[in-house]
């Protein structure tokens, strides 16, 4: 009988074993997902800004009719100029997941009227923006010079393209870009109308 109850014993600790054994086995999972491909997606913002408030959703940039400020003349600021009351921000976003090495284009058409056109009293900021409120300055130019600015994707990487608009003030604090004068009484009256172009390729 003891014979007997030794042998049982055994066998119910061989068995216990062989179970522990088998529950810590390695098991592999299958784990997946697809992730669709995005190509030649462009979308463009723009903002209206008057002093701290961004108003979103804009249809074009338009400066209206600008006020006559006869009071500068202090601090290096010029007289006698006219000023809009905002300019404005243009974002420019690509959707492409592709690896596609792609680039954004920025042409215009003259802001012309009058015989004559306001090129080169229109600052034209290119900025790469971390965030809404971080970014670096690119390049700083008159609507004139904006011509055919081309950004690639390995230089917009981690960021996105955004594009300052606004009129020449001559405020040394915020220096206009090279080239750029404010409107002045020598600017003939009447509206000038130009158009801005913003081109992905591939």
């Amino acid at each position: 009988m003891k014979n007997i109850l030794i042998c049982m014993v055994f066998v119910v600790v061989a068995f216990c074993a062989t179970n522990v054994w088998a529950a810590t086995a390695p098991v592999t999972v299958t784990v997946n997902a697809t992730v669709p491909t995005m190509t030649g997606g462009l979308t463009v913002g723009i903002s209206k800004v008057v002093g701290t408030v961004w108003t979103a959703g804009q249809a074009s940039v338009s400066f209206g009719t600008l006020v006559w400020h006869p009071e500068n003349g202090t601090d290096g600021k010029p007289m006698n100029i006219f000023l809009p009351t905002m300019y404005y921000a243009v974002d420019i976003g690509v959707t492409d997941n592709s690896g596609t090495a792609w680039t954004v284009t920025h042409t215009r058409a003259s802001l012309a009227g009058q015989g004559t056109n306001i090129d080169n009293k229109v600052n034209v900021s290119f900025n790469k923006q971390t965030s809404s409120t971080v970014g670096t300055e690119l390049r700083k130019v008159s609507f004139g010079k904006s011509q055919s600015i081309v950004y690639t994707k390995a230089q917009l990487a981690g960021g996105w393209l955004r594009i300052y608009y606004g009129v020449g003030t001559g405020d040394p604090a915020k220096p206009d870009a090279m080239g750029v004068t404010p409107i002045g009484i020598d600017t003939p009256a009447g509206t000038y109308t130009g158009s801005v172009t913003i081109t992905l390729t591939p």
